[in-house]
């Protein structure tokens, strides 16, 4: 006999996401990745010509992320260890970049949980392209919910 039973209510990561938000997510933190000293020159050299296919895709992963919708069918992993100009920090300025947008496009406790998902991405995506057994991700990898309050205060 099959159990066929519904699909779980797949709920977003917080209430106060939506799809306006996370587009205004997406749009400002490409903004300021492509004016970055550091970052803009990786990006530009692998989407030169294709920031609007990138941008639609990015919104799909982070619709994915945020509003668990399964919208994104990529893989991240294996496209980010195919950047060979990328550096361990590089993870460390796209974070710093992309923790204040968050804050400024969200409520705080939903940033708190944008911010929650950059961060375990970018932990994954860090140790699959640096990481070997045993080694343990830099500490600023996460922020502390002292941090957040500080943005906000």
């Amino acid at each position: 006999m099959i159990d066929i039973r519904p699909a779980p209510k797949r709920e977003p990561a917080h209430p106060a996401i939506d799809a306006e938000g996370i587009s205004r997510l997406v749009e400002t933190f490409y903004a300021r990745v492509r004016a970055d000293a550091r970052l803009g020159p990786i990006f530009e050299a692998r989407l030169e010509g294709r920031w609007p296919e990138h941008l639609k895709k990015m919104k799909l992963f982070w619709h994915s992320v945020l509003l668990r919708s399964g919208a994104y069918k990529g893989k991240p992993v294996e496209s980010h260890r195919a950047l060979d100009s990328v550096l361990p920090q590089d993870y460390r300025q796209w974070l710093a970049l992309f923790r204040p947008v968050a804050q400024e496009v969200f409520e705080p406790e939903a940033a708190r949980a944008v911010i929650d998902a950059a961060e375990r991405i970018a932990e994954s995506l860090w140790l699959a392209s640096f990481g070997t057994p045993g080694v343990m991700t830099p500490d600023w990898m996460k922020t502390s919910g002292k941090e957040m309050e500080k943005h906000h205060a």
